[in-house]
């Protein structure tokens, strides 16, 4: 849009001032003082109903004019002007308040000028986040000179916005977390409702909207606390986005029509866009392809209207999305194009790169590789600039998980083109694999970093609360204690994003493919999968050789994934379908017979699969068990991390094993009944079973270590006693106990331990980061604590990331629920053979065939093939025994 003239500006705030001479007033004419027009409509603007305000503005500006008080009067005017923002095109508004900002009255008046910036800041959002920045930056200068805290915090509040809108993650937690907290104590209770909106969409952008929700309500519960606030569209579009996100479609598209409604009544082409941008996703989700592109089409126009870069970016990308569904390859192009170039305007960061990504993926399939390797290229860096801005684990990990597709399309052109050298494609999945956990391992152990008291006191808030709901069995009363929580939660993230960003350290180099042959031992493989379409393929080192193996595409392996672990998980027989997926992955793996340690790095549906179960095609159809150690790693920089990291220093303290049985409950419970993966606040603890075998295990692994051993039993067993121990000093960790997984929140995954006065009994993932361990060995005798959310390339946020986060070596995890019996018997025989001398992996090996040949056909796989060692499985922890020499074979 060209610059208006002087002149053009003066005719057409002339033509304002007319219509609004002739027009009928909104209200009725007072004798009284406009300052009471003005008052009210004040209040309704701070109140963010500036719809409402609007008409109160426009008879406040006429008996200003009247009055001769023209200062006021621009006050008034460009007041009204937000209030007819939903109605107007955005960039017209914006180059209006440009205009305002030149005007001598507004340049010589601070708060006149602070209200043409507030306005303008609000209104450059979804057009230019950087204009955004600069109207709130000053916004929050001149407050703090003008002694205007509350306007002063709502700028730091909306520069956390723009933080995220320019993919810096940690600024917008902290600078939002802070702005939430001022907000609850000074009142300003529709920047409650705007920012825990903000927060529920940054969730469901990153792909987690079940977690969305809970921001979502605590807005709408605030906002039905003031009259003028019933209705606020913000918070029920995400609200309806994320119904529509979980497959509830019923639920979503009633919601979204009732708000459509409402945004119609008000003239919002901005919520009328996103509300028809849902439209079409519940359409596209029902398979009504051509109704799902007339809904995008109403959208686009409805964002064209309102100037929306930001919705009409995203209108790109699902409508690419549906034309290449329908094969009409050139149209989806066109409709990339039109979103990246309406991202570009707007100078965004999440949906940038996702749209590069999706335009290459579709140029590959057209056989345009050089333009597919530029668009990867910009989108890689756009990424990396993401990941760069993201300090907390949790944050880094549902990135890479909204971003899937663009490391899907590297791999698939990497792949494509990795005749010989598997550097390049190796060098992509390094990037993105296990990324959270490797730069934790490369910060500064977060038990080293000091912090604030204020994040102590935080935290003991969390710990009180937890408690008194673990104690509670009122539903009102618990439903009051979850609200406490999340707001105590809530005001955690931001000091533990600081927290982060101290302890992170200078990047990191790359790991490269000899430095990971230099790791390995001689008679050791890794086998990298990374699944893609129409091939997936293999990345094979060896100590003396790395190459690339084409595999069979993504829809094959994952459909034959699925079929083993649904028949294992049953305690179905799987031999049929173990041969079947053994021949996908391993059918071409000449280098197989020759290296018995194989590694695993993979991803997807093949993270829950036991790859000791696999029969690769051999004349004796042998599974793997009966002739490799198998183990896995997120990515081989963290097996070369772990491989390099110096020894553990020899000290009296051997072994640890905790033993945290729930006092007899009254209700029977299956010995393998398994927590699963419900909310970690689901959990009633008065009815958890007893784990009677657990004080076995504890007393196998005093037998295995002898003195220098600890054993915390029953009452014995609570966290805080685990706490008080000096973890540092042993090389191994047993702990059995339940465990939980929280898919929703992955930082409140626990082992339940036993309670104590000062603690809650849940030794939750965020607080083992802040253990300090020096373990070869943690072994997690509880069910599900190798599962959890699964975060793209990422990985899986089970508990063990935390704890080799913390300092584990290595890690022995079950996939799935334990049966009591079975399990203590393997335990057993696993530390005996380490006290024999056998490596981690070893050992588990042995301990597994040796249970096969003691139960026979009662051993089916479900028992066993879940228990899985994770990082290093070559360290050797017998009492006094050094480590095995770093490539070296036994």
């Amino acid at each position: 849009m060209g610059q208006e003239t002087a002149s053009a500006f003066r005719r057409r705030v002339g033509i304002a001032l007319l219509v609004i001479a002739v027009a009928r007033p909104a209200f009725a004419q007072s004798d009284n003082d406009p300052q009471e027009f003005l008052a009210e409509a004040d209040r309704l603007a701070w109140l963010r109903v500036w719809t409402r305000a609007e008409p109160l503005y426009a008879q406040a500006r006429e008996a200003f004019l009247k009055r001769g008080d023209s200062r006021n009067a621009l006050y008034a005017e460009v007041s009204r002007l937000r209030g007819q923002l939903p109605t107007l095109a955005v960039p017209e508004v914006s180059e209006r308040l440009s205009e305002y900002l030149d005007h001598p009255l507004v340049q010589s008046d601070d708060r006149l000028r602070l209200r043409v910036l507030v306005i303008k800041g609000e209104t450059d959002e979804d057009l230019d986040p950087s204009l955004s920045q600069r109207s709130w930056t000053e916004v929050l200068a001149l407050a703090q000179k003008l002694n205007e805290p509350a306007w002063a915090n709502r700028a730091r509040g909306e520069l956390g916005l723009v933080a995220f809108l320019q993919g810096d993650t940690n600024t917008a937690v902290v600078n939002l977390g802070q702005a939430i907290k001022v907000a609850e104590t000074n009142g300003d209770t529709s920047s409650l409702v705007r920012w825990l909106t903000l927060f529920g969409h940054g969730y469901v952008e990153l792909g987690r909207p079940e977690q969305a929700f809970d921001f979502y309500e605590r807005a709408l519960k605030i906002a039905r606390t003031v009259p003028e606030l019933q209705t606020p569209l913000m918070t029920l579009v995400g609200k309806a986005d994320a119904l529509a996100r979980v497959g509830r479609l019923a639920e979503a598209e009633e919601l979204i029509r009732a708000t459509l409604a409402e945004a119609a009544k008000e003239g919002s082409l901005g919520y009328q866009a996103e509300l028809t941008v849902r439209l079409a996703s519940i359409a596209a989700t029902r398979k009504q392809t051509d109704r799902a592109l007339d809904e995008l089409s109403r959208a686009a126009e409805f964002a064209t209207a309102a100037g929306g870069n930001r919705i009409l970016a995203t209108i790109g990308l699902e409508r690419g999305r549906l034309l290449r569904e329908a094969n009409r390859p050139a149209d989806a192009d066109q409709a990339y194009r039109e979103g990246i170039a309406a991202s570009r305007r707007m100078g965004e960061r999440l949906l940038l790169p996702r749209l590069l990504g999706q335009l290459a993926d579709l140029q590959l399939s057209r056989g345009r590789r050089s333009e597919a390797a530029d668009l990867l290229q910009e989108a890689d860096d756009l990424l990396e600039g993401l990941l760069t801005n993201a300090s907390s684990p949790w944050v880094r990990g549902r990135i890479l998980g909204s971003m899937d597709a663009v490391v899907a399309a590297r791999i698939r052109l990497e792949g494509a083109r990795a005749a010989s050298d598997p550097a390049p494609l190796f060098a992509v999945l390094e990037r993105a694999r296990g990324r959270s956990l490797i730069d934790l391992l490369h910060s500064r152990p977060l038990a080293e970093t000091r912090k604030p008291a204020e994040l102590r006191a935080a935290e003991r808030r969390v710990t009180a609360l937890q408690m008194q709901l673990l104690r509670t069995t009122d539903r009102g009363s618990r439903q009051r204690l979850l609200d406490e929580i999340f707001r105590a939660e809530e005001a955690l993230a931001p000091m533990t994003t600081e927290l982060f960003t101290r302890a992170r350290r200078s990047a990191r180099s790359p790991v490269t493919v000899r430095a990971v042959q230099a790791a390995l031992r001689r008679d050791e493989m890794l086998f990298e999968i990374a699944l893609s379409e129409p091939a997936s393929f293999g990345i094979i080192v060896t100590r003396s050789t790395a190459r690339v193996q084409r595999l069979p595409g993504r829809s094959t392996i994952v459909s034959q994934a699925q079929a083993l672990v649904s028949r294992v998980r049953s305690g179905s027989p799987a031999g049929g379908e173990a041969k079947a997926l053994g021949a996908s992955l391993f059918g071409a793996l000449r280098e197989l017979p020759r290296h018995p340690r194989l590694v695993i790095s993979t991803e997807g549906i093949l993270q829950q699969v036991p790859f000791e179960l696999l029969e690769p095609p051999s004349p004796g159809g042998r599974r793997l068990l009966d002739s490799h150690v198998v183990s896995y790693t997120p990515s081989a920089s963290i097996l070369v991390t772990l491989r390099t990291r110096p020894a553990p220093a020899l000290t009296g303290r051997r072994a640890l094993a905790v033993a945290a049985s729930p006092p007899a409950s009254a209700t029977p419970a299956s010995r393998t009944a398994s927590l699963g993966t419900n909310g970690i606040y689901e959990v009633d603890a008065a009815r958890l079973r007893p784990l009677p075998l657990a004080v076995e295990e504890a007393e196998a692994v005093r037998t295995a270590f002898g003195d220098g051993s600890q054993v915390l039993v029953r009452e014995a067993a609570t966290e805080a006693a685990v706490k008080a121990q000096p973890l540092n000093e042993y090389r191994v960790l047993h702990l059995a106990a339940h465990g939980i997984v929280s898919t929703k929140v992955p930082a409140r995954s626990a082992l339940v331990l036993r309670p104590s006065d000062a603690e809650d009994g849940l030794l939750q993932a965020r607080e083992i980061l802040n253990l300090r361990l020096n373990a070869s060995l943690v072994t997690l005798s509880a069910c599900d604590t190798s599962t959890g959310s699964a975060q793209g390339q990422d990985g899986v946020a089970s508990l063990v990331r935390p704890f080799v986060a913390a300092g584990a070596r290595a890690v022995v995890a079950n996939l799935w629920a334990a049966d009591d019996t079975f399990s203590a018997a393997m335990m057993r025989e696993f530390y005996q053979q380490l006290a024999a001398g056998e490596d981690i992996g070893e050992a588990l090996r042995r301990a597994k065939l040796s249970m096969i040949a003691t139960f026979g056909p009662e051993a089916v796989p479900r028992l066993w093939s879940g228990v899985l060692v994770h990082g290093d499985a070559s360290a050797v922890v017998t009492p006094n025994a050094g480590e095995a020499p770093t490539g070296s074979s036994r």
